[in-house]
């Protein structure tokens, strides 16, 4: 399943994003993004839509500039939560996104040795194929 690789392009055509985003760490010392697989339960199957998986994920924005930082992650909440059909689709025909919802709303991690760390938590539903 290619849905992080697709998540992570669909940012990377953000205008407001930084341009380093990456799957798993941000980067300590320049401001970035890192979108992090969550722990959930896989609990749902639909006879009329087969196979749902709920996959959480974690964002976290490390900008220098705190004020930045939070209205980045602002913008990618909003953006996440208003899709177009069609957004984030899969390149390899493994999942279609169904659905998608920020559950943690955008929250202060810590000030680092470079700046501020910002996260929100995200569960989005995917069909399986």
């Amino acid at each position: 399943m290619d849905f992080l690789i697709r998540l992570k392009s669909h940012m990377e055509g953000l205008a407001f994003t930084p341009s380093t985003i990456n799957i798993g760490l941000y980067n300590k010392n320049g401001n970035s993004v890192a979108i992090r697989p969550s722990p959930n339960n896989i609990n749902e199957r639909y006879m009329s839509k087969g196979y749902i998986y709920p996959f959480s994920f974690q964002l976290l924005v490390h900008h220098k500039n705190n004020t930045i930082g939070y209205n980045t992650i602002e913008q990618l909440r909003s953006a996440y939560e208003n899709l177009n059909n069609g957004a984030i689709t899969s390149g390899d025909g493994s999942f279609n996104l169904v659905s998608m919802q920020c559950t943690t709303t955008p929250n202060f991690v810590e000030k680092t040795s470079y700046g501020v760390l910002w996260t929100a938590i995200f569960n989005a539903e995917l069909e399986i194929k």
